[in-house]
């Protein structure tokens, strides 16, 4: 059964809420040490995206205080596009085709003109 819980895990199921303030407070002073040897930008994948959207989801404005690998506003900009994809389709490329009839008679002018 031990094997079963991630040990993780067992320590935040028997953990207070002073002990999990202290330890998401460690784990923010780990996550700066870690930042301040990584130069420059973080690119995340869409993967990756995805984890951190739904693990934030939860967390609300709370996020700002706890977001190291982007900023706040590329989070919430992440969630807006989360958001839009579902109901919105991406729009085709070129224009709009016109109605078949419109075209042939486009094709019959030109044949009988000669002219296009």
């Amino acid at each position: 059964m031990a094997k079963i819980f991630h040990p993780l895990l067992a320590l935040i199921a028997s953990a207070t809420d002073r002990e999990l303030a202290k330890y998401v407070e460690y784990l923010k002073a780990e996550n700066q040490i870690l930042r301040a040897r990584i130069p420059g930008q973080i690119h995340t994948t869409a993967g990756e995206r995805q984890k951190l959207i739904k693990l934030g989801k939860g967390i609300g404005r709370a996020i700002e205080e706890l977001i190291t690998i982007v900023t706040p506003t590329t989070f919430f900009r992440w969630l807006r596009d989360e958001k839009g994809s579902k109901s919105k389709t991406k729009n085709p490329k070129g224009r709009q085709r016109k109605p078949r009839e419109l075209r042939e008679l486009v094709i019959e002018i030109a044949k009988t003109t000669g002219f296009g």
